[in-house]
């Protein structure tokens, strides 16, 4: 076999996947996504060749899959285009060596018992590559309902294992290098891995009804989330602060009548508050005609205590405020985005932020926040997250926990562009909704700003860089589902299966 077609191969598997992110309607063809890479492995005949055939699989998913990381990291840190290039072809190398290790490693154990050699390792990486953009396999299904209520017992990894395993088992099945001992045994794979697939829709059969009669039997918060749709250079730029907010006031005054709570995106309000602040008067407060509760971004400090240096603490927060200014909570941001709101290393390297002076020099908050909601429908507890904290997966059951009933991102996308980023987003948002059984309220400045139910369905949506109102009725959720209270244990289970697997070393085509 000539080492052209088994790249070639290799790629088809990386362009299958990327174009299943590109475009959610593809994800039929998620489930053979990993045929080619694997049927080129079964016909790899060296380690080192497998490796090859890993990288070119991993860079054909990740650059075309997440092109729009170049005008991010030029847009958000600052950076000149060549110099963000630099930076997103390090980050598609780094990427890439996640479907290396996989290569790698399937080649030292075989397909193993019943094909499940590939599926196990896969969702290994998945669940411990230190991945910037998290993406999941089970991500791509996003519009089959039914397959994502399984994320309330396993998160997305039961969905991607099913995937990556039917994938294996029809590879298994195509493979002239099977031992002729095993050709009689061959079906078994396929047979096995339908079987999961055809679990996993059952179980979704089953429970969704469940959920949508425990969403309809809740009390419901009516809500509000304004996009106001501010660009980037006027978002920066302080001569147009007060512009910015106008928008937003007016937009907010067409509902605030109607509803118990209003939601603005992150640092949406440009005036630094003190973290000490109670009470904001007429030249902070963002928006003093508030006759409801209003969940803003913005901006907060901390000046040190004496005697030490004043060099005060920044924060991205959100703020809880009622009428008349009254600040009745805030969050700091726990996640910061690298390159934008940080440089990794510039605390023992400043120099760093000479090559980036647009860069923010933000601290990291520390603690889960709820914040609890006054309205005439009695009190409502949200739990509050920003930006990318609605994508790792224990930032929200964290929050679920400590007693929120529906779910809160603020974000402010536009440092995307006009790119399938957005959508990305908030495809693996949603299983934030799915695993803990709460809704999700997405408010952002550009778009997508979106509701989504506890059963991981859009059901209310804005455009892309629109000035807009996503507006609905929000069931409050107490449920506590065994994802909620176990976290990743199925994902713990699949390493410690991978490490045994891997440690016994080559078990090739066994079936």
């Amino acid at each position: 076999m000539t080492d052209g077609r088994l790249h070639l191969a290799a790629a088809a598997t990386g362009g299958i996947i990327a174009a299943c992110f590109l475009r959610f309607w593809l994800f039929p063809f998620a489930w053979i996504a990993f045929v080619p890479l694997l049927w080129a492995l079964h016909h790899a005949t060296t380690t080192r060749q497998a490796a090859g055939l890993g990288l070119v699989a991993g860079l054909a998913t990740n650059v075309p899959a997440f092109y729009w990381l170049v005008y991010t990291i030029s847009a958000f840190g600052g950076f000149p285009y060549p110099v963000a290039t630099l930076f997103y072809l390090c980050l598609s190398v780094f990427t890439a060596a996640q479907f290396v290790v996989f290569a790698v490693a399937w080649r030292r154990t075989g397909p193993g018992l019943l094909g499940l050699s590939a599926p196990l390792i896969w969702v290994t990486l998945e669940f411990l590559y230190p991945n910037l953009f998290p993406w999941r396999m089970a991500h791509s299904q996003m519009k089959v309902p039914w397959l994502l209520q399984v994320g309330d017992l396993t998160g997305p990894y039961a969905l991607s294992f099913a995937l990556v395993w039917m994938a294996s088992s029809v590879a298994f099945l195509i493979a002239d290098r099977v031992p002729r001992a095993a050709r009689t045994r061959q079906w078994r794979p396929l047979l096995a891995a339908t079987a999961m697939a055809v679990a996993i829709l059952a179980y979704g059969a089953v429970r969704l009804p469940q959920i949508e009669r425990t969403m309809a039997d809740a009390p419901a918060a009516r809500v509000a989330l304004v996009q106001g749709n501010v660009s980037i250079k006027e978002k920066d730029n302080v001569k147009y602060f007060d512009i910015n907010l106008e928008k937003y006031r007016q937009l907010s005054a067409t509902v605030q009548e109607d509803v118990d709570l209003i939601v603005w995106p992150e640092t949406v309000n440009q005036h630094w508050v003190s973290t000490e602040a109670t009470m904001l008067g007429a030249a902070d407060n963002p928006f003093q005609n508030l006759r409801t509760n209003l969940i803003f971004g913005g901006l907060a400090y901390r000046l040190p205590a004496p005697p030490a240096p004043q060099v005060a603490e920044e924060f991205n927060s959100a703020f809880l405020m009622a009428q008349g200014g009254r600040l009745l909570g805030r969050y700091d941001k726990r996640i910061l985005m690298p390159f934008g709101e940080y440089i990794p290393g510039a605390s023992y390297v400043p120099a760093l932020y000479d090559l980036s002076p647009g860069t923010g020099h933000f601290t990291a908050g520390r603690a889960v926040h709820v914040f609890d909601v006054d309205s005439t429908r009695g009190r409502v507890k949200v739990g509050q997250l920003i930006c990318l904290e609605d994508i790792v997966s224990d930032m929200p059951r964290h929050t679920a926990q400590a007693g929120a009933e529906i779910l809160a991102t603020i974000l402010n996308d536009a440092w995307y562009g006009d790119t399938a980023a957005p959508y990305q987003h908030q495809a693996l948002a949603l299983w934030r909704t799915v695993e803990n059984r709460r809704y999700l309220l997405r408010g952002s400045n550009s778009g997508v700003t979106s509701i989504i139910d506890a059963a991981g369905r859009v059901v209310a949506q804005g455009g892309l860089f629109t000035a807009e109102v996503v507006s609905g009725a929000v069931p409050r959720l107490q449920i506590q589902t065994v994802y909620t209270r176990l976290g990743d244990a199925f994902a713990w289970i699949v390493v410690m299966a991978t490490v045994i697997v891997v440690w016994r070393g080559p078990a090739r085509a066994k079936s």
